[in-house]
């Protein structure tokens, strides 16, 4: 009897049944494109968010150990102010070695371009090497500062005395591509020159080799600049890994925070200390917090958007059979039963537009990631029965208002209007 109802029902009013499955259908597919780039786009837009620039800044030990005298403070005499290059591709051997995209070493010095001191630094441009495990790779300075404009080309690590100044050093000495400057006696050939916004502007970049090779200096570095995939952090990410339980730090070490990427690479170079550059992660934080707010908004308003669409439709399908209501409540069925099979019409009504929604938001979030980050979006198995279940779920509790309302009428005064 009960499913006899239910099929009798929805065979009534078919106009407004479309309507209530077309509403159900558009919320579901913007809340299931909405809700599957967000869950894969964490990543993207984090390599996205990798043009601001190295997170992570990593320098020797011993710039942090200081000696205070006669309130002076001094490194100590003898102390070793370098990083090992030969040691840097160890920090591709951590836990989450695939989270960083890019490293980059340099060493500075300041050399005298027509008697005036210039900053100059030393970095890999585009260099190659191999990891502990045996692995090739590329890294460098133009891999960790995608967004970096060059007036020229890029040095390649492949020409020897080659250099590119910054903006400010090319403006006010007057250098362009192709131009010769001479560092530390040697004359250097302007490859391209450097737009940066930031420091650089006001440096001039060499080969590490050639400013190791000029300062007597061979394997070594006095900063690491690393960009890596990273989380948020929360309050947790801040608390202090010293006073964490084990539980508790093996979270933390399982979790790609900065902090937790940043002491793992102190501990794979113990002689180095290694810093979240504060400015760019708390910036990778804040955009990815206000991306995710806004996308649960949209889905939360398209959603909402279908439950008010069923609700008005549902509270003229009331108005329609309140009558029919009356009988039923008049010849001894209970509230309960009453609603379980306008609940049920719903349920399916709603089931079947969230199939629909679902198989055409999962269009939609594939456009998506095609069109804004050139890639495909990896959608989890679990969202399309969670978004079908959150369907049904949005039908029924639109039309549960209206429902209650009808059921709340005494069937004498419903029978008497229906007169």
């Amino acid at each position: 009897m009960f499913f006899r109802f239910v099929a009798e029902s929805m065979r009534r009013s078919p106009r407004r049944k479309v309507l209530t499955v077309a509403a159900v259908a558009m919320g579901t597919a913007v809340a299931t494109a909405v809700l599957g780039v967000e869950l894969d786009i964490g990543d993207k837009i984090n390599l996205e968010l990798r043009s601001l620039g190295a997170n992570i800044l990593v320098t020797p030990k011993a710039r942090t150990v200081l000696v205070e005298s006669a309130g002076v403070s001094a490194v100590p005499v003898g102390a070793d102010d370098f990083i090992p290059e030969a040691q840097i591709p160890r920090i591709k051997t951590i836990f989450w070695q695939l989270n960083i995209t890019g490293f980059a070493p340099s060493l500075s010095a300041t050399a005298q371009v027509d008697r005036t001191n210039v900053p100059v630094r030393g970095v890999w441009f585009d260099h190659a090497y191999r990891t502990p495990d045996g692995r090739d790779f590329h890294t460098g300075i133009r891999a960790v500062n995608p967004s970096w404009k060059v007036d020229g080309h890029w040095e390649t690590d492949a020409m020897a005395n080659a250099c590119m100044p910054g903006a400010a050093i090319a403006t006010k000495f007057h250098l362009h591509a192709g131009s010769r400057v001479d560092l530390f006696n040697e004359p250097f050939i302007v490859t391209g020159i450097l737009r940066t916004g930031g420091d650089e502007d006001d440096q001039i970049l060499v080969r590490l080799t050639d400013l190791q090779r000029l300062l007597g200096r061979t394997g070594q570095v006095d900063s690491l600049q690393v960009a890596a995939l990273t989380k948020p952090e929360d309050d947790f990410a801040r608390k202090d890994p010293g006073r964490m339980t084990p539980t508790e730090l093996e979270r933390w070490n399982c979790t790609n925070y900065v902090s937790s990427i940043a002491r793992q690479i102190q501990g794979v170079l113990p002689m180095s200390v290694a810093r979240p550059i504060r400015r760019v992660a708390d910036s990778e934080g804040r955009v990815l917090s206000k991306i995710n707010g806004l996308m649960l908004l949209i889905a939360t308003a398209a959603l909402a958007a279908a439950a008010l669409t069923v609700w008005s439709l549902m509270a003229a399908t009331m108005l329609e059979r309140r009558g029919e209501i009356a009988i039923m409540q008049a010849t001894g069925a209970t509230d309960r039963l009453i609603a379980s099979l306008f609940a049920a019409e719903v349920a399916l009504e709603g089931l079947a537009g969230g199939v629909i929604g679902v198989l055409a938001g999962l269009q939609m979030a594939h456009w998506v990631g095609r069109s804004v980050f050139s890639t495909g979006i990896q959608i989890p198995a679990i969202l399309p029965p969670v978004a079908m279940a959150i369907a049904v779920l949005v039908a029924i509790g639109g039309a549960l208002p209206p429902l209650r309302r009808s059921l709340a009428r005494p069937p004498a005064v419903a029978l008497r209007e229906g007169v």
